[in-house]
């Protein structure tokens, strides 16, 4: 009895330790994966090679100003926010348990020349708080430290993206159980529905066998 209450015991605090995924962005991406306080780490791009060198004659400079995007090549964070509340409402529900915290993101662009990394750097910022703001009306998302400034003396774009996502097992434990609950009420209401109709089926014959 003693063996099962700690078994029970050990799971409830399972449940109700977070888990968490600690991703790293700067040119290779670095994961860590945890429970609770513990974290190690799972996956280093940069363990697997360094990036090799861009070709020479190929740098934003070298190429000149970039040519401009056409209005349908850019981003439409209405249609995002429009998936994202397009979203079944357990769904969203779970997703609002999802916390994104420690969220940091730098990036230094370049261009042709000063003006053009200057618009580059404000377009940049446009895109990050509207995808910013899509976050927010999904997930449960921290306070973010930002820093997106042009770049005159680089020769390449510079990104650095950090992030902490978390989720309670308790949390997908009681997706999953309303989940099967709403499946198996969905189920007994159409067998329902089936018995009725054959109810009324076997009613409406004749004792002959003939249809009224």
């Amino acid at each position: 009895m003693k063996i099962l209450i700690g078994v029970l015991l050990a799971a409830a605090v399972l449940l109700l330790l977070p888990l968490s995924a600690r991703l790293r962005w700067n040119g290779t991406l670095a994961v860590w994966a945890g429970i609770g306080p513990l974290r190690v780490k799972v996956y280093d791009g940069a363990a697997r090679g360094k990036k090799p060198p861009p070709p020479a004659g190929k740098t934003p400079r070298d190429r000149g100003p970039s040519p401009e995007k056409k209005p349908g090549e850019k981003l439409d964070p209405s249609l995002l926010r429009d998936l994202a509340a397009s979203l079944p409402a357990p769904l969203r529900r779970l997703c609002r348990r999802v916390h994104i915290s420690g969220l940091a993101v730098r990036a230094l662009l370049t261009g042709g020349d000063a003006a053009e990394a200057a618009v580059r750097a404000g377009r940049a910022g446009a895109v990050f708080y509207s995808l910013y703001g899509v976050l927010c009306q999904v997930f449960t998302v921290g306070e973010p430290q930002v820093l997106i400034l042009p770049d005159f003396f680089r020769e390449e774009d510079n990104y650095y993206i950090e992030g902490i996502v978390t989720l309670c097992p308790a949390a997908l434990l009681a997706f999953g159980a309303g989940f099967v609950r709403r499946f198996a009420a969905r189920q007994l209401r159409r067998r329902d529905t089936a018995d009725r109709e054959e109810d009324y089926g076997q009613q409406s014959k004749r004792p002959d066998g003939g249809q009224l």
